[in-house]
């Protein structure tokens, strides 16, 4: 496997690397997620915050805070999610959306969480564990 990884926005405004290893790769289906993402679920791959840099960008990310340990960064142009913060859950850590990485990586899934939260019409995938 590759040290590091590196991702960028849809417009290519902001980029960034983040060192290996991850921390863990993770599905979340919370509602936060699904309605931050617009999507069934959110891909992420969770990395010590340490091992996280952005190259080029920084004046074009805001940042919105969903709760009192959540928080988004995204770019202030095309609006795709930089990266997440949750300190109810991974502290010190940071979530790099799995659909922003432009680089080779094999990182699937290793748990799914909050799968009660799930939309009605998504079909959990049996082979990733299921932590609630």
């Amino acid at each position: 496997m590759k040290n590091s990884i590196s991702g960028k926005c849809h417009c290519g405004a902001v980029e960034w690397t983040a060192v290996l290893p991850h921390t863990i790769a993770l599905n979340c289906h919370c509602n936060m997620c699904r309605s931050l993402s617009g999507a069934d679920y959110s891909s992420w791959v969770v990395i010590p915050s340490a091992q996280f840099s952005i190259r080029s960008g920084q004046d074009d990310i805001a940042h919105y805070q969903a709760s009192e340990n959540f928080s988004k960064s995204f770019c202030k142009n095309c609006g795709s999610t930089i990266s997440c913060v949750n300190d109810d859950k991974f502290p010190g850590h940071i979530y790099l959306a799995k659909g922003g990485i432009t680089s080779e990586f094999d990182m699937p899934a290793q748990i799914q969480v909050f799968t009660e939260f799930k939309a009605r019409w998504v079909t959990l995938d049996e082979s990733i564990p299921v932590f609630n």
